[in-house]
């Protein structure tokens, strides 16, 4: 962008689609392939890309890929997905490895501990990177068990802490980790940031940047952590209630008539309008500000 355009800005929305539904046999509410409390969120991360960054500033060129074919989760039809969820953690394992080693390779004199402050990793639940965190503590920088746990506290716990609230937004998760270790860290002194991308498929990046105090300072003026703690907490028998009603708008829908208000409370508690999708008519969707 910088080459053809100089000065231009880029907004890049990460995002995925939420799509547990209950299957369509049977009355039990279950997800098609699910064994386990499902961690799917709902959510997305707006971003500003530039050639003058506040918040991170990417170490052009310092970065590890890593992938290879293999079915952990797949997308049969365009809004369903469906997977193997042991052979996902496997995959998600075997590539944090090889894109930092790649990283490591490309970019030359780095230490997994003492190069980066911080830490930020596409988070599928908190189990996930915490495995990861640990597979290469042990082979990389041969650490001892109390080390390790010292250092996921420290580096990478910060990232966790908006993940853990919002769940796995899919797309978006590694720019929610980054987002939540700026806001939560000790940015007194500038920090160079290593983040872990992870794509089912499967392909992966490890790549750095670096945020300081005035990074900090503008993300803690947006109110994340305000907003997360202002939302309204579903009961059980609503979030069923959503879940059968996952069903309603589908990849291609035609036409429809949405029921925006399924949970009125949930309308209110921002203290603010919200934009809802209340019909498709000819494939056309039309939305309304409703509070």
């Amino acid at each position: 962008m910088s080459g053809t355009s100089p000065g231009a800005k880029a907004l890049v929305i990460a995002t995925d689609i939420t799509r547990f539904m209950v299957a369509e046999s049977g009355d039990a509410l279950s997800e098609d392939w699910s064994f386990a409390e499902p961690s799917g969120g709902a959510g997305a991360v707006a971003m500003i890309v530039s050639d003058t960054p506040h918040v991170f500033q990417i170490d052009v060129g310092a970065s590890g890929y890593y992938g290879y074919e293999v079915m952990d989760t797949c997308r049969p039809l365009p809004d369903s997905e469906a997977g193997n969820a042991d052979l996902s953690l496997l995959s998600y394992l075997d590539c944090c490895e090889n894109s930092f080693r790649e990283y490591q390779r490309r970019v030359g004199d780095v230490d997994f501990v003492s190069s980066f402050g911080y830490l930020a990793f596409h988070t599928p639940f908190g189990g996930m990177i915490k495995g990861a965190h640990r597979n290469l503590m042990r082979k990389v920088a041969k650490a001892r068990p109390a080390a390790i746990e010292e250092d996921f506290q420290r580096r990478m716990h910060p990232g966790l802490t908006y993940c853990q609230r919002v769940g796995n937004v899919m797309g978006a998760t590694t720019m929610l980790s980054l987002a939540s270790t700026i806001d939560n860290a000790d940015l007194s002194s500038p920090q160079r940031i290593g983040v872990f991308s992870y794509g089912s498929g499967c392909c992966s990046e490890f790549f750095s940047g670096v945020s300081r105090q005035e990074s900090q300072d503008r993300t803690r003026g947006l109110g994340t952590e305000e907003h997360l703690g202002a939302r309204y907490e579903l009961t059980m028998p609503e979030y069923d209630a959503l879940l059968q009603a996952n069903h309603a708008v589908k990849f291609g829908t035609r036409n429809a008539l949405l029921n925006t208000g399924i949970v009125p409370q949930a309308r209110t508690s921002l203290g603010r309008e919200l934009l809802f999708l209340e019909q498709i008519d000819e494939f056309h969707r039309e939305y309304q500000w409703l509070s």
